[in-house]
C-alpha cells in the first residue's frame, strides 16, 4: 500500500500570507524575503478548498519562526486564531453558542478532531477531552515526521489555542509538550477560568 501524502487545506496557507501582509514592519519584509517565488505561486494558484502538501505549511512555520523570533510568532498565532473564530464564517456561529450553549473550552475540545479532520488529510490525529473542572486536554497521534521536525509548527498549536481561549472569553495556561514528538506525539495541556470570574 502507498504512503499517503499529509496535507492540509490551502486556505490555511492563503490566510497566513494574509496575515503576515498585516505586520509590522520589518518583520513582514523579513518573512516574505524568505519566501520562494515557487512556493508564493503554489500558495497562490490553489483553490481555497484544495489541498496542499502539509510541508508548505511547515515550511510557512519555520519561515515565520526564523523572522519574527518566537515571542512575537506566538503572538501572531494568537492573533489568528482569534480573527479565525471571530470572521465572518464562524464568528456568528461561536459567539451564538457561546451565548445560547454556554460554550467552554471543554466544549470545543470535544469539537477539535472536526476542525482537525477538516483541515489536515493523512496527517494523524487529534482528540480533545475535559479532564477535569476547568482543565482540558489536546493529544496529537500519529503526526508525520514532516511536522513533528519543526519545532515552529508544533509550538504553532500553543499560541492558537491561547486564541481560541481569547475568543470566548477565558483566562487560562496552555502548556504544550513535544517529549514524545519522536512517536508522532504532541500534548496540549490546557487550564482555564472565566474572564469575569472574581
Amino acid at each position: 500500500m502507498a504512503h499517503l501524502e499529509p496535507r492540509v487545506r490551502a486556505r490555511h496557507c492563503q490566510d497566513w500570507l494574509t496575515h503576515v501582509e498585516k505586520e509590522e514592519e520589518p518583520w513582514r519584509s523579513r518573512f516574505f524575503e524568505r519566501l520562494t517565488p515557487e512556493l508564493r505561486g503554489v500558495i497562490a494558484s490553489s483553490s481555497r478548498v484544495g489541498w496542499l502538501p502539509l510541508a508548505v505549511h511547515v515550511a510557512l512555520a519555520d519561515h515565520l519562526d526564523a523572522a519574527f523570533g518566537a515571542v512575537r510568532a506566538h503572538a501572531f498565532y494568537r492573533r489568528v486564531a482569534t480573527d479565525w473564530l471571530t470572521g465572518p464564517l464562524l464568528g456568528p456561529v461561536l459567539r451564538t453558542g457561546a451565548r445560547i450553549l454556554d460554550v467552554t473550552p471543554g466544549t470545543l475540545l470535544r469539537w477539535a478532531h472536526r476542525a482537525w479532520e477538516a483541515s489536515f488529510k493523512d496527517a494523524g490525529e487529534l482528540a480533545g477531552e475535559p479532564t477535569g473542572p476547568d482543565r482540558g486536554r489536546l493529544v496529537y497521534r500519529g503526526l508525520p515526521p514532516v511536522c513533528t521536525a519543526s519545532m515552529p509548527w508544533m509550538a504553532s498549536a500553543q499560541g492558537s489555542a491561547y486564541g481560541v481561549l481569547d475568543v470566548i472569553g477565558f483566562d487560562g495556561i496552555v502548556r504544550l509538550d513535544t517529549s514524545e514528538k519522536s512517536e508522532g506525539r504532541m500534548l496540549i495541556e490546557l487550564e482555564w477560568h472565566p474572564r469575569n470570574r472574581t
